[in-house]
């Protein structure tokens, strides 16, 4: 009884108003870890008056007082009570609580009808709990913003006001950045948001074009009134935009180079996701923005990269909740369906960059009960609607979209039927656990479904028809080029003449779609996107073969096609140092064409005429290879040596400027078997410049 009586004791004078609490650094001082003299709320500390930056006092949190006998009493009460709602919860899962009814009405926790997560939301924004422990203390939390927290506009600009230091890699001041001067001018916002509805949004349609359009008139009007949210929105479509849109056309619109814009957009971009508390954003209008910036990374970044930060955006969309389905959880039909394009769109990105990065994707929860984004316009959706959109029959804005996510489905079902289904979805391609004739019989299927849904709609007249038709088809002809293709057989020069015919056929539809992709002008608009996916293993392919082709017209073509293609990419890359990948293709198509013009000699044919790209590779390889020569008969002639003595295996290594013990491949005749290729291509899918380089 007498220690009862101390410790109360103990707790009153904690509580006396005569005692002095303990001493508290400023937010500054704190984080440097120096002493600080702060004496009050109106002057500054010496250190901040000194660094010439705002002193910010950080109130302590209130001290814990013991518990005494009445207070365990009553979290007794309280935990009963929370056991009885909780009950109910099981036996009625549409049981709502809403707390602060009449004060906050905003502010709501709503119970799942599905599985056994929950989802609280406010104002727009949304968290999704799936883990025993928050589903159960959810419903004791007075406040939907105490576990939304997320640094969200709340009328300060002060990030420092956090209690926890845990997010202080998020930023580097203590204020919210000022970005006006970054963004372009009202005349050149509405430019790029005009370019971003004809080049971009068809391609993603993960934004409400309609809401954001009236989003961005009202913010160009008052920019320094802008929330953060849809701020980082506005520098993403900057971005993406400007990616979209060729080099000389942007000189020509806005007046200066495509390298400075970006290079400035990029700068707001990063500020603005700084701004928004990326890492710990509860907005789905964040999550919009980053998405595209990622689109946007493609040009400049590595692969790598890219796919590393997919991951931090699939966590935020499990975060929010995206990867569950909002008409199971009380959100409004609107926010649902736009829920589902965010997911599915998400997806793409993160198995197309982990694709790029040679892995498979990152395993999904099993909790994903998202239903596919309607066949939609965005003129039938409606913020305010309370009845689903009716879905078209025919083609719609979302073609493009749908069609992608109607392949992917396919892959993960077909994947999943494989035995090896853990190494990727597509492993099943490339495995003997599935006969030949059953990947085909699969691909059939897969191409009468896409015959039925999407190309018997398709208007050649329209772009967005004409791009979803080559999409559609170059990606089945792939899949058909994975199962039949040379590297899975043990000795590839005996393939049977059928088999070499699809290769042969699959392979040159995939370049033909390259070639009409980067030189029509109709989906010019759309090279942003087609400029990701070189058909590498076609081309390669094809140069490797072509020596056992009978048919010299079919040649022909092939060489136009490669030249083409492989000059429009030489193009994209700029001033980009090679890369392994490229001298060895380079050293191969000089190889072939020289086989290709002594066969034609030798048949006295009329050879088609040399590609531009071929006569520049030819006439580096000759300029090399004659400076080379001397540079290494005078070495040999200081050594001592005689030059005729000089290894082979010497010059060719140098002559590449390669490492001859890991490139031994690229000497004399190149890649030997298509595991050096592979290793190749491996290698070059992680091996982009700066994009400093890359764009100028």
């Amino acid at each position: 009884m007498v220690c009862l009586n101390s410790s109360l004791d103990g707790d009153r004078a904690m509580d006396s108003p005569s005692k002095q609490p303990a001493s508290f650094a400023c937010v500054v001082c704190h984080d440097r870890k120096v002493k600080c003299d702060k004496q009050d709320a109106c002057s500054p500390c010496s250190n901040c008056a000194k660094a010439n930056v705002e002193c910010i006092y950080r109130a302590p949190p209130p001290p814990r007082r013991k518990r005494d006998r009445g207070t365990i009493e009553s979290m007794s009460q309280g935990r009963g009570k929370y056991l009885r709602r909780n009950t109910e919860f099981e036996r009625n899962p549409s049981f709502t609580q809403n707390h602060h009814d009449s004060a906050e009405g905003k502010q709501q926790i709503e119970a799942g009808k599905s599985g056994s997560g929950r989802m609280i939301t406010k104002d727009g924004n949304s968290i999704y709990l799936d883990t025993d422990l928050w589903t159960s203390v959810s419903n004791e939390l007075p406040n939907a913003a105490d576990v939304l927290g997320d640094g969200s506009d709340g009328g300060t600009d002060d990030f420092s006001q956090d209690v926890s230091d845990d997010y202080a890699i998020l930023s580097t001041s203590a204020k919210r950045d000022i970005l006006i001067e970054l963004h372009p001018s009202p005349l050149n916002i509405f430019k790029l948001w005009q370019a971003f509805l004809e080049n971009v949004n068809p391609l993603t349609k993960i934004i409400h074009a309609p809401t954001v359009q009236q989003q961005i008139l009202d913010a160009m009007s008052d920019l320094p009134g802008v929330s953060r949210e849809v701020e980082a929105l506005m520098f993403a479509i900057y971005c993406i935009a400007l990616i979209s849109l060729q080099a000389e056309d942007v000189e020509k619109s806005f007046g200066e180079s495509k390298k400075a814009l970006l290079s400035r957009c990029r700068r707001g971009a990063q500020l603005a996701f700084k701004n928004a508390s990326l890492l710990r954003t509860s907005s789905s209008v964040v999550l919009q923005a980053f998405m595209l910036y990622l689109l946007c990374m493609r040009s400049f970044s590595d692969p790598h990269t890219v796919w590393t930060l997919c991951g931090i955006a699939v966590r935020i969309a499990q975060r929010i909740g995206i990867h569950r389905d909002g008409a199971a959880h009380g959100l409004s039909v609107f926010e649902t369906e736009m829920r589902r394009r965010i997911w599915f769109q998400l997806m793409i990105i993160d198995g197309t960059s982990a694709q790029f990065c040679g892995v498979a994707a990152s395993p999904l929860p099993t909790t994903i009960d998202v239903q596919p984004p309607m066949n939609a316009n965005d003129s039938d959706l409606d913020p305010r609607m309370t009845e689903p959109a009716y879905e078209k029959p025919g083609p719609t804005e979302m073609m493009f979209v749908l069609a992608r996510s109607a392949f992917g489905k396919w892959l993960f079902r077909v994947s999943s039927q494989a035995e090896n289904s853990n190494t990727g979805p597509w492993a099943f391609l490339s495995s003997s656990s599935m006969p030949l004739k059953d990947k085909d019989k699969a691909i059939d299927r897969l191409e009468a479904h896409m015959e039925d849904t999407f190309f018997r709609h398709c208007d050649k007249s329209i772009p967005l028809h004409i791009a979803t038709t080559m999409m559609a088809r170059s990606a089945i002809y792939y899949t058909r080029l994975m199962a039949h293709h040379p590297r899975l057989y043990k000795d590839p020069n005996n393939i049977s003449q059928a088999e070499r015919r699809i290769i042969i056929e699959n392979s040159l539809k995939m370049i033909e779609y390259a070639d009409y992709a980067q030189n029509n002008p109709v989906v010019r608009k759309y090279s942003w996107h087609m400029v990701n996916h070189m058909p590498w293993d076609a081309i390669i392919f094809m140069l490797t073969g072509m020596r056992h082709w009978t048919d010299s017209e079919e040649k022909d073509k092939v060489w136009q096609l490669i030249g083409n293609v492989y000059s429009g990419h030489i193009g994209t890359m700029g001033k980009n140092a090679p890369t392994p990948l490229h001298m060895a293709i380079e050293n191969l198509i000089v190889k072939t064409w020289r086989k290709y013009i002594d066969e034609c000699n030798l048949n006295h044919r009329t050879p088609t005429p040399c590609p531009t790209i071929v006569e520049s590779l030819l006439a580096k390889a000759a300029g090399i290879s004659s400076l080379q020569q001397e540079d290494e008969n005078l070495e040999a002639v200081e050594r001592g040596v005689r030059p005729q003595d000089q290894s082979r295996h010497d010059r060719s290594s140098s002559q590449f400027g390669l490492d001859a013990e890991n490139f031994d491949f690229l000497l004399d005749d190149g890649p030997k078997t298509w595991n050096d290729w592979d290793n190749l291509l491996g290698n070059f899918e992680g091996s982009f410049a700066d994009d400093a380089t890359y764009l100028s």
